[in-house]
């Protein structure tokens, strides 16, 4: 067991892979933040109890969206079964509501693997951790909340093993920035994988629009999507069920795109 207190474990760990120039404040025991004030509110701030109650329930997302929650579930294992060893990064982690499970059951035979897990909202990292340590009682040693931006990722250059984004890009009207920018975050032979919401000739996909219009995402088809991946050069594999799409990319991919629907 390490003696060290959480905090100075934390802080070496991170010396490993944040740019020098960046300065990491601790906001409260197991969150860091790159900003000089965490009062920045934005729209999840405000909503973070809606969403948990209403997406992530499950029967509205299998009614409204075609998937069970519980995909998430394997989905993000798989991703984190891509390696052994090295950083992951969650980039956009939220409130966890999907994968803080996952988790706690991955952290149970790979306590030793460093795990981030970032979001722009205060508030979402803050029911990210009550979460987990409802689950588990304490807050799991290998892992460290960072409010931060994935446009603007504090690290080092190749840093990340694992990069794993749910729900992330389709909030973004340029979603090639935020795959250059975790592309730039992805070492040798690492892999990203996504989830994101898509339109698939599904009724649901007015309500995808009407989401559009009011500027809550930006509904994308498969094509467009794949399209974007292929203008970065980040080779892709998407499972699409319903309106969501299950996408893993990376070195570790061989082929080109291949898109099928369930």
């Amino acid at each position: 067991m390490h003696n060290e207190p959480a905090e100075a474990l934390d802080q070496k760990r991170l010396s490993e892979i944040v740019q020098d120039d960046v300065n990491l404040r601790l906001v409260e025991p197991g969150i860091y933040s790159v900003y000089s004030r965490v009062e920045n509110i934005g729209s999840y701030d405000k909503t973070g109890g809606i969403y948990d109650v209403v997406a992530c329930n499950s029967l509205y997302n299998r009614v409204v969206w075609g998937y069970w929650p519980a995909e998430y579930h394997s989905f993000c294992l798989d991703a984190l079964g891509s390696s052994d060893d090295g950083w992951v990064l969650d980039a956009g982690c939220g409130s966890s509501a999907f994968t803080a499970r996952t988790y706690v059951d991955y952290a149970g035979s790979h306590s030793d693997r460093p795990i981030i897990l970032l979001d722009q909202s205060i508030r979402l990292l803050r029911m990210a951790k009550a979460r987990l340590i409802k689950l588990t009682g304490r807050m799991p040693g290998n892992m460290v909340f960072l409010h931060g931006d994935a446009l603007r990722l504090p690290f080092l250059p190749r840093c990340f093993s694992t990069i794993i984004s749910m729900n992330l890009l389709h909030v973004f009207d340029d979603a090639g920035e935020l795959l250059l920018e975790l592309k730039n975050s992805l070492a040798h032979k690492g892999t990203i994988s996504f989830t994101t919401l898509i339109k698939n000739n599904r009724l649901s996909d007015k309500y995808l629009n009407m989401l559009g219009n009011v500027g809550a995402l930006v509904p994308r088809t498969a094509d467009q999507l794949r399209s974007i991946f292929d203008e970065v050069g980040v080779p892709c594999t998407l499972r699409i069920k319903g309106n969501l799409a299950f996408i893993r990319c990376g070195s570790v991919q061989s082929q080109a795109s291949d898109v099928g629907s369930l």
